[in-house]
């Protein structure tokens, strides 16, 4: 007579102290379960003292201080442009006045350096804001320069405005909340993190 145990198909073995001839009745024994199988993983929460998570795009505060930069430096620029034409076409008319040539000269020769001027400026404020998408913490740093100084210059034009009379205060009072925007944008967390976050 054959071993039962042959015709198995699971292969157990006999406990002990039972005798080898003697049928199993039952299910075969099930493997030890796995820790965690066959139950949804939990997900990972930070824990204290851990770094915070990086930003995955770029924040909205980070974006509209980049969109104001990029306004105040185009503003600039055309007022170069401006200051560059009405010299030429001051000089261009002082040449025809006799004894205004050199009133010509010197007009187109403080148009070309305002024009500089403030093609300076505009490139202080459109060349940081060109970086945001990759630059580190010297964009946001030249960032903030930039809104101060637009901001002094506004601070300016607002006592001007406000000291001479008949003058319009509203220009001055919109050109000095955007470069403020410009500043406390720039100086937040948010902004912090972005600047700060790993390049790969």
């Amino acid at each position: 007579m054959s071993n039962p145990s042959q015709h198995n198909p699971y292969g157990q073995p006999p406990p002990q102290g039972q005798p080898a001839g003697q049928q199993q009745y039952g299910y075969p024994q099930q493997p030890p379960a796995q820790p965690g199988y066959g139950y949804p993983q939990q997900a990972a929460y930070p824990q204290p003292g851990m770094a915070p998570a990086q930003p995955q795009g770029m924040p909205g505060q980070v974006v509209t201080a980049r969109v104001l930069l990029f306004i105040a430096g185009s503003v600039w620029t055309l007022l170069g442009l401006l200051m560059l034409i009405l010299g030429v076409a001051a000089e261009g008319a002082t040449d025809e006045i006799p004894g205004l040539g050199d009133a010509g000269d010197f007009l187109a020769g403080a148009a070309i350096i305002m024009f500089l001027l403030f093609l300076g400026f505009g490139a202080l404020h459109i060349v940081p804001a060109s970086m945001f998408g990759k630059g580190g913490t010297g964009t946001r740093v030249t960032a903030i320069i930039a809104g101060s100084l637009n901001a002094l210059i506004a601070l300016l034009a607002l006592l001007s405005a406000f000291s001479s009379e008949g003058g319009n205060p509203i220009v001055a009072l919109l050109w000095l909340a955007t470069a403020v925007l410009t500043i406390v944008f720039c100086a937040m967390g948010q902004a912090s993190a972005w600047f700060n976050r790993p390049r790969h």
